[in-house]
């Protein structure tokens, strides 16, 4: 039995441009009169810390503004239309279950509650796998990551992730850390130091990796 845990958004889906989109058409369907006003900036930066989890006591305001016109709600309803898988990502995942790995959604939960669970079924990612896994917090994570080594406790765990800096916290010697490159995140140099750390470019190496994970956990050539 070997287990992959899976990040959705940067590992398996672009969702980059899908945010700047969403969010210039909520506030459009909203507030349309904030478009073409100088408050625009304002209230798109104030919608843009929110959904990162970012907010400042400075845009509090105009946070109450937008959700009483329902701006973030509508911005939760169209991002999934935006978003685009990243190439190969199904047929790995569907791969991967057909050779009998446990195949785990495992990442960070939106602000707006059940937010990723949400994205998951409308962008028909949800099925996908053999479960879904959310977290709030680095402490949440590391809380559910323990909960699924409890469940397998002997089994290998592949985490395929665009936030490298979630690995730093990972101590587990059966757990292969995967990196998928990003150009919206940073390496952390430490990592590669370890003996289980590797970066790839494209999902697809991952059945690569699959097929030589002897090598990875035992030592083999």
């Amino acid at each position: 039995m070997v287990v992959y845990l899976f990040d959705f958004d940067g590992t398996l889906v672009d969702s980059h441009q899908a945010v700047e989109k969403a969010l210039r058409l909520a506030i459009e369907r909203t507030m349309p009169a904030v478009i073409e006003s100088d408050l625009y900036d304002e209230y798109y930066t104030a919608l843009f810390l929110f959904i990162k989890g970012k907010l400042t006591y400075r845009h509090l305001g105009v946070i109450h503004e937008l959700v009483a016109q329902g701006t973030i709600h509508e911005y939760y309803r169209l991002m999934p239309r935006f978003i685009q898988d990243l190439p190969h990502a199904r047929r790995v995942i569907r791969t991967l279950r057909k050779a009998g790995r446990t195949v785990i959604s495992f990442s960070g939960e939106h602000t707006y509650p059940g937010g990723k669970v949400i994205f998951l079924k409308k962008t028909n990612w949800y099925d996908e796998f053999d479960m879904v896994i959310t977290f709030r917090s680095t402490r949440d994570m590391l809380q559910k990551f323990q909960a699924v080594r409890e469940l397998y406790p002997e089994d290998p765990i592949v985490w395929v992730d665009d936030s490298p800096g979630r690995f730093t916290y990972i101590t587990d010697e059966n757990t292969l850390l995967v990196q998928k490159a990003s150009p919206y995140k940073h390496d952390v140099a430490l990592l590669f130091e370890r003996e289980n750390f590797i970066k790839i470019k494209s999902l697809r190496e991952i059945l690569d990796i699959d097929e030589r994970l002897t090598e990875f956990f035992e030592g083999g050539d």
